[in-house]
C-alpha cells in the first residue's frame, strides 16, 4: 500500500471494485487506480451501466419526451422531476451515447434562459437578462404559478398583476445560480463539453458571480438584499467549473474559480470567518449523496481538490472526514433523499460506495502532495 492507505483504518479498494456496482467500479477504476479509457476492465464497467439495475430504474419511468414527471415542471417535485434525475445520471457514469439521455438533454435545455419558451418575454419585461442560466420553469409553469395567485387574490377581494409581467418576473427571479451550476456540472459528466449551450451557461454563471467570491441565486427577492454569498449557490457553480478539464478552462472561468475557492477556503470549509471560526452548519459534517444542491465537507473538500487545491485551511476538513472512516476503511451514508428520487442508490446509515469512492479519491490526492 502507498503511504497514504497506509494511515488509513482499512482500505475499501476491493469492495468499490465488486460487481454489483458498475458506475462505482468504473469510477474507481479511471479515478482511483488511474486505468485508461481504453483497458479492458475499464471498458467492461463502462459498457455494464446503461443496463444496471438502477439506471434502469430511472429510464423505466421516462417519458418518451425525454422527461419524468410532469413536463412543465423540471424542478418540482423534488427530487423527482427532471432536473433532479439528470443529475444523478451524471454522477452514475452514463454518457451522450445513449439515446435516452439525449432525450433528458434536449428536453432539459428548454429551460434555459433565452432558449426557454419565450425568451422574448423575459428580456423585455424585466431589468438585466438571465441568459444562458436554467429556470425552475418555463412560460408554462409560470403561467400555471399565475392562475393560482390570480385565483388568490380574487378571492381577497384584490385586483391580480398583470399576467405577462408576473410570468416573465416569475421565470426571471427562478433563474438559479445552484440549478445552473448542478445542470452544467451533469452535461459535462454526460459528454456535452462541447455544446455551444452549455458555455452559454457557464458564461452566465461567471457573469453573476458575487463580489465576494460567491454567488447567490442573483434575481430571487428572497436575496435581493443580501451581500453575503450562500453556500449552497457557490459550490454548484464551483463543482460545474471543476468538471471543465483543467486545460479547457477558459480565463475568466479559471479567476471565477479561484475566487470562488478563496470563498470556501476563508470559512474552512464549514466555519464562520468570524465569530472564532465556530461551526456554521452541523449539517454540513454529514456526508451525503447525491448531494444536488446541498453543502457538506465531502462535497466542499471534492471540488476543491478537483480544481487543484492543497491548501491548510482544508485541514479541519480532511481531520474530520478521516475521523468518520469505519474500522473497515469505508465511510457511512449520513444524509440522502431516500423515497424521494425516482430510484434510490443507497440507504442511509450503511456503509456507502458512493462516499467511500470520494473520500478515498481525495485522501489519495493530499496523500500524494
Amino acid at each position: 500500500m502507498s503511504d497514504w492507505k497506509a494511515q488509513m483504518k482499512g482500505d475499501p479498494t476491493g469492495w468499490l471494485l465488486e460487481e454489483d456496482n458498475p458506475s462505482v467500479r468504473y469510477l474507481a477504476l479511471r479515478h482511483l487506480l488511474e486505468r485508461p479509457e481504453d483497458d479492458p476492465e475499464v471498458q467492461a464497467a463502462r459498457a455494464a451501466i446503461p443496463h444496471s439495475r438502477v439506471v434502469e430504474r430511472f429510464f423505466a419511468r421516462q417519458a418518451p419526451g425525454g422527461f419524468w414527471g410532469d413536463p412543465a415542471s423540471p424542478y418540482q417535485p423534488k427530487y423527482k422531476a427532471s432536473y433532479w434525475t439528470l443529475m444523478v445520471l451524471g454522477h452514475l457514469g452514463l454518457s451522450r451515447e445513449d439515446k435516452r439521455v439525449q432525450r433528458a438533454v434536449e428536453h432539459i435545455f428548454r429551460f434555459q434562459q433565452p432558449e426557454g419558451a419565450c425568451p422574448e418575454l423575459v428580456l423585455s419585461k424585466v431589468e438585466g437578462h438571465s441568459r444562458g442560466g436554467f429556470a425552475e420553469f418555463g412560460e408554462e409553469g409560470a403561467r400555471r404559478e399565475y392562475l393560482y395567485k390570480a385565483q388568490k387574490a380574487r378571492e381577497r377581494g384584490k385586483e391580480p398583476p398583470e399576467e405577462s409581467a408576473f410570468v416573465a418576473d416569475l421565470v426571471h427571479q427562478m433563474t438559479l445560480s445552484c440549478l445552473t451550476g448542478n445542470v452544467v456540472a451533469a452535461l459535462l459528466r454526460l459528454g456535452y463539453g462541447d455544446d455551444p449551450r452549455l458555455w452559454q451557461a457557464v458564461d452566465w454563471l461567471v457573469s453573476i458571480q458575487n463580489a465576494d467570491g460567491g454567488w447567490l441565486c442573483p434575481y430571487w427577492k428572497a436575496h435581493i438584499r443580501d451581500t453575503h454569498s450562500c453556500f449552497y449557490g457557490t459550490i454548484c457553480p464551483l463543482e460545474a467549473f471543476a468538471e471543465i478539464p483543467e486545460d479547457k478552462r477558459p480565463p475568466a472561468v479559471r479567476e471565477a474559480a479561484a475566487r470562488g475557492a478563496e470563498f470556501l477556503l476563508m470559512h474552512r470549509l464549514y466555519r464562520a470567518d468570524h465569530h472564532d471560526l465556530q461551526v456554521i452548519n452541523p449539517n454540513w459534517l454529514k456526508l451525503a449523496f447525491p448531494w444536488f444542491y446541498g453543502y457538506n465537507i465531502l462535497r466542499g473538500l471534492w471540488v476543491l481538490t478537483k480544481l487543484g487545491y492543497r491548501d491548510k485551511r482544508m485541514e479541519d476538513a480532511l481531520a474530520a472526514l478521516r475521523e468518520k472512516q469505519t474500522p473497515e476503511g469505508k465511510w457511512m451514508l449520513e444524509s440522502t433523499p431516500y423515497g424521494r428520487m425516482q430510484a434510490n442508490l443507497e440507504k442511509k446509515g450503511q456503509p456507502s460506495k458512493w462516499i467511500t469512492l470520494k473520500a478515498l479519491w481525495v485522501l489519495e490526492r493530499h496523500g500524494r502532495a
